[in-house]
């Protein structure tokens, strides 16, 4: 059985957020390109200015994702920053379908995230499209 938890509340977010932090570490030392750190998605979660679930199965954190709401003139986005851990074609079964209902109620129009191209082929199981490259140029 797969349970989703949302971690919403500061005694959720103390309790739980060790698994996900575990869970979502090698994202942020392995595809990120230092737009973020683990302490800074904690301190997003903790002030509200980012959204954390975490997938359980077993009793064990299996999954874990981070998430902030992105407002465009045209649009309400819902942008995955970070999501980590095993079994995303389990959580996809379980959970997605689920997640993507809740996010079109709280008025999301798409919802995107920025990914290398191996995470993108992925994603492409879950429905998503390839929009945009991204390019940076360093100051």
């Amino acid at each position: 059985m797969r349970d989703v938890l949302f971690l919403n509340t500061p005694e959720l977010i103390a309790q739980h957020w060790p698994a996900a932090r575990a869970l979502l570490e090698p994202v942020v030392s392995h595809a990120a390109r230092g737009e973020f750190t683990a302490d800074d998605l904690q301190e997003m979660v903790t002030t509200g200015r980012a959204h954390a679930a975490v997938i359980f199965h077993g009793g064990r954190a299996h999954l874990a994702m981070v998430f902030e709401f992105r407002l465009y003139p045209r649009k309400q986005v819902l942008n995955v920053m970070a999501l980590g851990g095993a079994d995303l074609a389990g959580a996809a079964v379980s959970f997605w379908p689920r997640f993507l209902a809740w996010a079109k109620e709280s008025g999301v129009d798409e919802i995107e995230a920025c990914t290398a191209r191996a995470m993108t082929r992925v994603l492409r199981n879950l429905g998503f499209a390839h929009t945009y490259d991204i390019v940076r140029l360093p100051c």
